[in-house]
């Protein structure tokens, strides 16, 4: 016996029913209860009338096995958001669903030297999960009394008639309270500001025209014709979001879709009218309970609904002579963050688009890392760093990170910056610190300086090279300073740059290529070697310019 439909179950009389359920039943109710004969069948009704263990087993089949194949009568109550169901949650009791973000993009250079953490670190996407648990846990209790029972056998089709009636109610009732759970997601996602409003005329009034159902559709179009693209406004989890057009789906108020003219409708989302029956759902506004509600657009993606329990069982009653038929439905009811849920109202104002490239208003204080990933206050002559920092933009969250990377202060021309972040430090840097300025490419200003000292050897390169003595044979070498240089006309002096030799103005440090004004007061330059060195025996190291 295969799937039945309504009408092959109607066409049943008593005797194929009872044989139906005489294929399904125990061999000790097969023994019992005799193959019923379409001329004479009240033999196999008095057998089953009379002995209790077989009545009880022929109530459970008739309802559990035969009634659950049939389709409920013709004016019963179908959910229309039944089709929005998934797969049944067969282990467990939550759903999880995970979404991924995108990858940020990096700027290849071949001249920079990658560092360990570039190559071998990991750099994860933007993840979220939700938790989807059961929060469905309802049954439905019949009650059947054995005079109803006798009543069907006396009538040629009164078993399939019975049956149909009975399972109907359980049916009906299970399928308006999904229904109701399933349409009541529409407002609690309202409640949280799960949607991205669209301010459109009030076509349900029966004062609209049909240049407010015009602008709606227009709108409708522009918003499926825009979803396709990755984008994270219309999805409350705010993460790069696509949907194609064949996968949108449109909730709409009775009123809003008489305003609408279907044609128009189904040309919006490229499909022809059949197709378009088949992707929009007519609610009533009274149960989905938002003011002002038009309609929404979404996909099937934003309904986690799925049954973990659908099961019935009987249970006799020996002292009411009755048999109580339960239906348990479990499962889970529930929304999802990940799917666009647009929605089209005449009470709200437009959600408010937020340009994806929003300002940078500030910068975190730099770090530097080295080729190990460790984090250092200092730069040393002759390694590569990574200069590591993150934009602050307003609002917070946007995606534009555009900050400019500019190196000041650097005396050789092998110390380099990378818009990448990648710092070489030249062997031959001259400069005690190096200053590195975090520009805003929207307006070039510099938002964040961060400054930071130059140490270890020092070899000057060719073709220029200084080689270091120690004549003294004291094993430190030595510096051979070099004289500022001055112009008596303005009455200043030029400080020269000199690795390893620190300068002072009347003893205050000053740095190489900065000029000392004597104009009023007398200077007095002095060469210092720095830690680690001397200065050459015999060499000159102090400068005296008399102010005028």
């Amino acid at each position: 016996m295969g799937d039945l439909t309504l009408d092959d179950f109607n066409n049943l009389d008593n005797a194929d029913l009872l044989n139906a359920i005489r294929d399904f039943s125990s061999n000790t109710y097969q023994d019992r209860i005799p193959f019923a004969d379409k001329a004479d069948i009240s033999d196999t009704i008095a057998n089953l009338l009379n002995y209790r263990p077989s009545m009880n087993e022929f109530l459970g089949n008739l309802v559990n096995v035969i009634g659950s194949q049939i389709y409920v009568e013709a004016n019963a109550f179908t959910n229309p958001l039944a089709k929005f169901k998934r797969a049944a949650l067969m282990y467990g009791d939550t759903i999880e669903e995970i979404m991924n973000g995108l990858l940020e993009a990096h700027r290849y250079n071949p001249q920079a030297e990658y560092l360990e953490e570039e190559i071998f670190g990991t750099e994860k996407p933007e993840t979220q999960a939700n938790y989807h648990k059961i929060n469905r846990k309802d049954y439905y209790k019949l009650t059947i009394k054995p005079n109803e029972l006798r009543k069907a056998f006396t009538q040629e089709f009164g078993l399939s008639q019975f049956i149909t009636g009975l399972m109907s109610i359980p049916q009906k009732s299970d399928q308006w309270d999904e229904f109701l759970l399933t349409a009541s997601l529409f407002k609690e996602w309202h409640k949280y500001g799960g949607y991205f409003n669209i301010n459109v005329p009030d076509i349900s009034a029966q004062s609209s025209d049909s240049a407010d159902s015009k602008y709606t559709l227009r709108r409708l179009r522009e918003t499926a014709d825009t979803l396709p693209f990755l984008s994270r406004r219309y999805n409350p989890a705010h993460l790069p979001m696509s949907a194609a057009k064949n996968e949108l789906e449109l909730i709409i108020t009775p009123e809003a879709n008489a305003a609408m003219d279907v044609e128009a409708l189904a040309g919006a989302f490229n499909i022809d009218r059949a197709q378009f029956d088949v992707r929009r759902t007519v609610i009533p506004s009274e149960y989905i309970g938002i003011d002002g509600f038009q309609a929404m657009l979404t996909t099937d993606k934003f309904f986690v609904i799925a049954d973990s329990v659908t099961e019935s069982r009987t249970a006799e009653n020996p002292v009411g002579l009755h048999t109580n038929w339960f239906l348990h439905r479990q499962g889970v009811v529930s929304a999802s963050r990940f799917a666009p849920a647009v929605l089209l109202t005449s009470a709200e104002p437009s959600t408010e688009i937020i340009t994806i490239q929003t300002p940078v208003v500030d910068v975190l204080t730099p770090t530097f890392r080295d080729a190990g990933g460790e984090t250092v206050t200092d730069l040393e002559r002759g390694f590569t760093y990574q200069v590591v920092s993150e934009a602050i933009t307003s609002p917070t969250g946007g995606d534009n990170n555009a900050v400019r990377l500019e190196l000041v202060g650097a005396q050789s021309t092998r110390t380099r910056i990378w818009q990448s972040g990648m710092l070489a430090v030249a062997i031959d840097e001259l400069a005690d610190e190096l200053t590195i300025n975090l520009i805003a490419v929207d307006d070039e200003s510099i938002i964040k300086t961060a400054t930071v000292d130059v140490v270890g050897e020092y070899a000057q390169l060719w073709p220029n090279a200084q080689v270091l003595t120690d004549t003294d044979d004291d094993d430190i070498l030595e510096i051979t300073p070099v004289a500022p240089t001055p112009d008596e006309d303005k009455h200043i002096v030029f400080i020269p740059t000199v690795g390893h030799l620190q300068y002072k103005n009347n003893g205050t440090n000053v740095k190489g290529g900065n000029t000392v004004d004597y104009s009023t007061v007398t200077a007095v330059i002095t060469a210092v070697a720095k830690t680690g060195y001397e200065l050459k025996p015999g060499e000159t190291a102090t400068w005296t310019y008399v102010h005028p």
